[in-house]
């Protein structure tokens, strides 16, 4: 099973190489390169002069888009349809590679629009997605021009990058498309006087596996395309996308210690709005225990009672649920046992209530404000963490993803009253030294109490409301959430902006890091252990785990030897492929790294040097809990574990039923009826 440690593989740039036809072959010449070095990859060029008869490309090339065709000694494409696409079929390209030709452009009426050039990584047959580089000498009151565009569907471009050139009409010119990894190389040169016109790079902001490998070969907007070469280098073996994760990975079986799992208790607590899941909250303090849930008419309700009565007293509360599963609830206590209550808030103004009595849900009332109105005015993530000193602290974001600023308020029980716990916000996502007018917002798993009596602190920062744009795992820890340091006890300067305090593993955009699928444990010796997801080298989704070294730096291991990736993107709540579940030690030393895979539990189980040992299913809860029990189409169960953690006797779960994320939208049909909601303890069949 593969394993990494920040290493990363570099490939040295291959240069375009014209290979002379020799007059004996009217075809094709082929040439194959010597290896490289040890430490390189072997390449191959090919070349094609179209000395041949008028007529059709060749057995070797297809007509992707378009009717080509050769005349004179030069390929050429009909005037329609637009964006024509010609690919040379033999060799699929591979990690780094350079494409060229010499053309020129030919028109009874110059325009200085008369688009044409190369393309590469050409996926599809008919609606084709690539890379083209493609020019347009002068003409009109236009000068020349140079584009590097991503298309896609063969109709859709987005320019990468451009600029003027100094391209009269008739100027013939050669072309040259390089590409390793990210990063593409542009030339332009006067094939005549051999002056360069155009010597640039290009590196996509977003890694995009999708389109690498494939097929080169020429490019035609309007017909104007005379091309006299074609060339191509590329580095062996060629590469491919992806395809669709497969994760079902047969490493046998793992006697997992403590594994059997019973019902000791269930208690019902009422009828829940099944129509897309949204997290619901237990929370169990001493002998008093909270449910904060959406009834099946959304209304949200907190229910309480004594851990030696089954019956609950209920509050509904003047906050109804639409169709947003981000808007879950969430609970706190104080230390005066009042309870504090937030939640059903994307993006609007803050929804809080707490009580006046202590165990009384029944005198929960709203508070409109806690600190300052203006940066409670677009509220998300509310989450409540106790302090070691039992002081209850809020955190919540204040505008939109991409935008969005962090704060953290401390409660004063005395005086009733919330405080800036500090006096900036902690995560400010306005610039960084790379980029000052950048915007970032700062997605965080709420600080965890360690074995070391440390709160730690993991996130991921997000550049805009996709979700593919997360990027750079990052962590800090601190006693008091006032003072912040890194993995080695290095003092942090908050506000943390982009790219700053401990960086865990600098995942770029579109490198696979999902903003609620990162997940803190902890190993045999209290040492904080990250486990998520990226993209691997060749864009396969991939599970990793992270552990400090003390020295400052992380030690990161590929755990998973998956194939195939989950390719997610957008705004709206996801239907997640993969959920990251955490990870615990188990009584045998080892680690167990659990999440879902297409629905799916399973348990990769790692030694102490943080290197796999098994993946299998994960240890199975009890059928009672995990079964569907309604008829509605595309149940599932939900379950949420305490807030408070296990106890002596087990974990305290909350379960229900309800239909999957649907991206935030309304739906035309769910179950009406909703779905029973009752907490379940669980825990060692010793413990009943």
């Amino acid at each position: 099973m593969p394993m990494t440690q920040r290493r990363r593989r570099f490939l040295p740039r291959l240069r375009a190489t014209l290979i002379a036809s020799a007059a004996a072959l009217a075809c094709m010449l082929v040439t194959l390169s010597a290896p490289f070095p040890a430490s390189a990859v072997d390449q191959v060029t090919r070349t094609d002069d179209f000395e041949r008869a008028n007529g059709s490309l060749g057995a070797n090339w297809a007509s992707d888009r378009g009717t080509w065709s050769i005349a004179s000694g030069e390929a050429l494409s009909a005037a329609t349809p637009t964006n024509a696409v010609a690919t040379y079929r033999p060799v699929q390209l591979g990690s780094s590679y350079t494409v060229s030709a010499q053309i020129r452009i030919v028109s009874s009426s110059p325009s200085g629009a008369e688009w044409s050039g190369i393309a590469a990584n050409v996926q599809g047959t008919t609606s084709l997605d690539y890379f083209v580089l493609r020019v347009t000498t002068a003409g009109g009151a236009r000068t020349g021009q140079w584009q590097l565009l991503k298309m896609a569907a063969s109709t859709t471009p987005t320019v990468l990058a451009q600029g003027n050139m100094n391209a009269p009409y008739g100027t013939s010119l050669e072309l040259n498309l390089g590409r390793t990894g990210t990063r593409f190389t542009v030339s332009v040169r006067n094939s005549d006087s051999g002056a360069t016109l155009v010597d640039t790079s290009y590196t996509l902001p977003t890694t995009d596996p999708t389109r690498v490998g494939g097929s080169a070969g020429l490019y035609s907007n309007t017909g104007n395309l005379r091309a006299k070469s074609f060339s191509l280098t590329t580095s062996t073996p060629a590469i491919s996308p992806p395809g669709t994760l497969d994760c079902t990975v047969d490493k046998g079986s793992y006697d997992f210690p403590d594994a059997q799992q019973q019902v000791l208790q269930t208690i019902p607590v009422d009828t829940t709005w099944a129509g897309m899941p949204v997290t619901q909250r237990v929370l169990t303090h001493n002998d008093d225990q909270y449910v904060a849930y959406y009834d099946d008419a959304r209304r949200m309700t907190i229910a309480h009672r004594s851990l030696s009565d089954d019956s609950w007293t209920t509050k509904v509360l003047p906050s109804t649920l639409g169709w947003d599963s981000h808007n879950y609830v969430s609970m706190g206590l104080d230390r005066d046992g009042n309870l504090h209550v937030s939640g059903n808030m994307h993006n609007v103004a803050l929804v809080y209530f707490r009580t006046t009595v202590p165990g009384d849900v029944t005198s929960l009332t709203r508070v409109t404000t806690m600190i300052d109105a203006s940066t409670e005015n677009s509220v998300t993530y509310p989450e409540f963490v106790n302090r070691q000193d039992g002081s209850l602290v809020f955190s919540h974001r204040n505008g939109g993803s991409g935008d969005g600023v962090t704060y953290f308020n401390v409660y004063d029980e005395a005086s009733s009253a919330w405080s800036r716990l500090v006096d900036e916000p902690l995560f400010d996502g306005e610039g960084s030294d790379d980029n000052p007018s950048g915007t970032w917002n700062a997605y965080f798993e709420n600080p965890a109490l360690g074995p070391d009596g440390w709160f730690h602190m993991i996130w991921v920062w997000r550049d805009t409301g996709d979700a593919a744009t997360n990027s750079r795992l990052s962590y800090a820890k601190s006693r008091n959430l006032v003072d912040w340091f890194d993995s080695a006890g290095t003092a942090l300067t908050t506000p943390f902006r982009y790219g700053e305090a401990d960086v865990i593993d600098p995942v770029p955009n579109g490198g696979g890091l999902l903003n609620g699928n990162a997940k803190l444990g902890f190993d045999a010796e209290g040492t904080p252990v990250i486990s998520y997801h990226k993209y691997d080298g060749d864009g396969n989704s991939q599970i990793y785990v992270a552990r400090p070294d003390g020295s400052g730096a992380w030690d990161i291991h590929q755990v998973s030897d998956w194939k195939g990736r989950w390719s997610f993107g957008g705004g709206g709540s996801l239907v997640f492929t993969v959920s990251m579940l955490g990870s615990e030690v188990m009584e045998d030393g080892n680690i167990r790294v659990d999440f879902t895979c297409s629905g799916e539990p399973r348990s990769i189980v790692i030694d102490g040097g943080l290197h796999p040992v098994a993946e299998a299913a994960t240890p199975a809860l009890p059928a009672e809990i995990t079964d569907v029990r309604g008829t509605y189409p595309g149940l599932a169960v939900r379950l949420q574990t305490d807030l408070a953690g296990r106890n002596d006797t087990g974990t305290y779960y909350l379960r229900w039923e309800s239909l999957p994320a649907n991206q935030d939208k309304p739906r035309t049909d769910w179950p009406a009826e909703g779905s029973a909601l009752e907490v379940v303890l669980l825990g060692p069949p010793s413990a009943g």
